[in-house]
C-alpha cells in the first residue's frame, strides 16, 4: 500500500505550487480563525484556483452549523472538507444539502482528537463517526481543541484507533497527523502502513503557514522508500 500524504495550513501561492508539483494527494486550506494558518474564504477561493487540479484541494473547517459549512464548500467549489466540529446529524445534513446544490461527491474527513490513551467514550466517538466519514483523522487535543498542537499523539494510541476505525468501517480511510515531522517520521517509519495517509503542516514548516519544501522532499522519499 502506497501511503499518500496531506499538505495542509497552505497561505502562499508559490510554496502551494511547487508542494503540488510533489504530487502530493492533497492540499489543505485553513478557514478558522483561531488557527494560525488561517486564510480568508476569499482567499481560499483564490489559492484554490490557482491549483493545476483542483480536486485535490481540502477545505479545513470549524464551522458552527451545515448550512455554514455548505455556502463555504459553494464558494470555494472544493468538495473535500475536513471538519474540525459538527456532530452526527449535522454532517448528515451537510451530505443530504449537498445533494441539491452540487452534482460533486462531498468528501468528508472528520477530525479525532486523542491523547494518550483511548477509553471506552473515545471508541465510541471513533465508531460512531467512521460511519459517516470518507476519512477520519487522528490529531492531538488540546483544551478540547484539534488542530495546531505541533504535539504527536503516542504511535501505539494512533495505531489502536486506526485499528478501531477499520473493523468498524473497513472502506473509511485513516490519516494520522499532529506534529509530523521528519524525525519523528523516521523512528515510527515501520509503523506508518497502519494509515492510509499522513498530515504534514506545522512540522514542516519555517513559521506558521511558511512551508520548508526540502523537508517535505525529504519525508515523501521516505515515504517512497517505506
Amino acid at each position: 500500500m502506497t501511503i499518500k500524504v496531506k499538505v495542509c495550513g497552505i497561505t502562499n501561492e508559490n510554496e502551494m505550487k511547487k508542494i503540488e508539483e510533489l504530487k502530493v494527494d492533497k492540499i489543505g486550506f485553513i478557514n478558522i480563525e483561531r488557527s494560525k494558518r488561517n486564510v480568508s474564504i476569499d482567499e481560499v477561493e483564490y489559492l484554490s484556483n490557482k491549483l493545476t487540479d483542483k480536486r485535490i484541494g481540502t477545505l479545513v473547517l470549524e464551522p458552527n452549523d451545515a448550512y455554514t459549512t455548505l455556502m463555504k464548500v459553494d464558494k470555494t467549489q472544493l468538495f473535500n472538507i475536513q471538519l474540525h466540529s459538527l456532530n452526527i446529524s449535522e454532517i448528515r445534513y451537510v451530505q443530504w444539502l449537498n445533494q441539491y446544490h452540487n452534482f460533486n461527491h462531498i468528501n468528508i474527513t472528520k477530525v479525532i482528537g486523542l491523547q494518550d490513551k483511548i477509553n471506552n467514550e473515545k471508541i465510541k466517538e471513533i465508531e460512531k463517526y467512521c460511519l459517516y466519514s470518507d476519512n477520519i483523522l487522528l490529531d492531538y487535543i488540546k483544551d478540547g481543541l484539534t488542530g495546531g498542537t505541533n504535539k504527536q499523539i503516542p504511535i501505539d494510541t494512533a495505531i489502536k484507533a486506526s485499528r478501531i476505525v477499520k473493523t468498524k468501517c473497513r472502506k473509511t480511510e485513516v490519516t494520522l497527523a499532529g506534529g509530523l515531522n521528519l524525525e519523528y517520521l523516521e523512528s515510527i517509519q515501520d509503523k506508518l502502513h497502519y494509515f492510509d495517509r499522513i498530515d504534514l503542516n506545522s512540522g514542516v514548516e519555517d513559521k506558521p503557514g511558511r512551508k520548508n519544501i526540502s523537508q517535505i522532499k525529504k519525508i515523501l522519499k521516505l515515504i517512497d522508500e517505506t
